[in-house]
């Protein structure tokens, strides 16, 4: 076609020479590829996924290929599911600049955990969108209860498989699958759980000051674990069995209550758990298997959050200076309010690093990628 129309401008002037038609050819080709650049470079996001081809667009990053452009079938596939849709979604969802996306894993019952996040440290913020992550349930009533209560905050996306501890690993990569095909623009995601706290202004002026404004690459953020038994309990709620995996303990991987992502590991560990086999649990597979895979370093943030510690504080003078980003697993909800009530009065750090220097070297270990 561009040929076409470029000959048929040509024939307005006999007197161009053949090189000067190949010039002309030539610069008319710079101009359609500059004028289309955007629509090459990128190809928008339907947000229904019928009969349409995804495109992912990924920063610079250690990646061979700068764009996913998986097929129809991709958005179907759910590790071993090949049906998957989202029940609940909201279309608009990332329409405007997201700096951090929170996605946030929630039980489908979890109402109130969702109230309180909302009315805390989840309040609406410019450059931050914050999504709770839910299965499907049976109950009717239920349902009818979290459609209203999609239909009037627009924050919740719900997979067509069960809301069950047995799934979380779907409901994880439905989180990952909803950032890389709905908001693929966003700087950095945030997954965590709905008994969480989240530390939000010193968190931001962690991922400004500390990384990057515009977002970097590499980051892979959490509290590490190791050493870990596969558990062959059949009543554990962790079981897993011989047939699905063989091995007596897991590789090291991340404690999943709350994970810290740039866009281009959050991809990497998405299309290597697709090809996995599955199993519940989550952590293990995508942070565990699925990063060993990748050759991908997580950064130990333990020190930044008050996991397996106790976590009523005395919220005094002496507490203050401890940078703390992150709650615990299983915070109650008048924790999370006492947490979010006492930050909120104080003055935030600028800087981890700034802080970090002061006292201790703790951050002098982080991997150049981050690039503290």
């Amino acid at each position: 076609m561009l040929a076409t129309n470029s000959c048929s401008v040509l024939a307005l002037f006999p007197g161009y020479t053949k090189k000067k038609t190949v010039i002309l050819l030539i610069l008319l080709a710079l101009i359609y590829f500059v004028l289309n650049w955007d629509g090459i470079k990128y190809s928008k996001i339907s947000e229904t996924p019928m009969h349409e081809t995804h495109r992912i667009h990924r920063r610079n990053s250690a990646l061979t290929s700068s764009i996913f452009n998986p097929t129809y079938q991709d958005y179907q596939r759910l590790i071993d599911l090949n049906d998957f849709y989202f029940n609940i979604i909201n279309p608009e969802a990332c329409n405007v600049p997201v700096f951090l996306l929170v996605l946030v894993s929630s039980a489908a019952n979890h109402l109130h955990h969702r109230h309180i996040i909302r009315t805390t440290w989840g309040q609406q913020r410019t450059g931050i969108k914050i999504i709770f992550v839910l299965g499907k349930v049976q109950d009717n009533i239920l349902q009818r209860e979290i459609v209203k209560e999609s239909n009037v905050y627009g924050d919740i996306i719900q997979g067509n498989f069960l809301d069950t501890y047995r799934n979380l690993t779907y409901k994880t990569m439905s989180a990952f699958k909803f950032m890389l095909y709905h908001c693929k623009k966003a700087s950095y995601m945030l997954k965590i759980d709905d008994d969480d706290f989240v530390n939000v202004p010193l968190l931001l002026n962690f991922l400004k000051n500390d990384l990057s404004v515009s977002g970097t690459d590499n980051v892979f953020i959490c509290n590490h674990l190791t050493g870990y038994q596969v558990s062959r309990n059949v009543s554990s709620k962790w079981y897993v069995s011989e047939m699905d995996l063989s091995d007596d303990f897991y590789p090291s991987y991340c404690a999943g209550w709350y994970v810290l992502l740039s866009p281009d590991v959050l991809f990497r560990l998405y299309e290597t758990t697709q090809k996995l086999k599955y199993i519940s649990v989550d952590d293990a597979l995508i942070y565990g298997y699925a990063r060993e895979k990748c050759n991908l370093v997580h950064t130990d943030f333990t020190r930044f959050t008050r996991e397996y510690s106790e976590l009523e504080l005395d919220f005094n003078e002496t507490y203050d200076s401890l940078p703390l980003l992150f709650g615990g697993p299983n915070m109650s909800s008048e924790q999370i309010k006492k947490f979010w009530l006492h930050f909120r009065s104080r003055p935030v750090l600028k800087s981890l690093r700034h802080e970090e220097k002061s006292r201790t070297k703790v951050l002098s270990k982080i991997p150049k990628v981050i690039s503290l």
